[in-house]
């Protein structure tokens, strides 16, 4: 179980990753998504961070 999650939220984070490196080819546009993605980012790795102690 505790693998599982550890997995999907790993494909999660590099899912977002590839998100923000298309929002960063126009930050003027995007910079809302960047701040958002970079922060859902923040919040999943802590996450995985939290799960991995345990």
């Amino acid at each position: 179980m505790k693998n599982d999650s550890l997995v999907m939220l790993k494909e999660n984070i590099e899912d977002l990753r590839e998100e923000i490196n298309r929002y960063i080819e126009y930050p003027d546009i995007f910079k809302e998504e960047i701040l958002l993605t970079s922060r859902r980012i923040d919040e999943l790795i802590n996450e995985y961070l939290k799960l991995q102690r345990f």
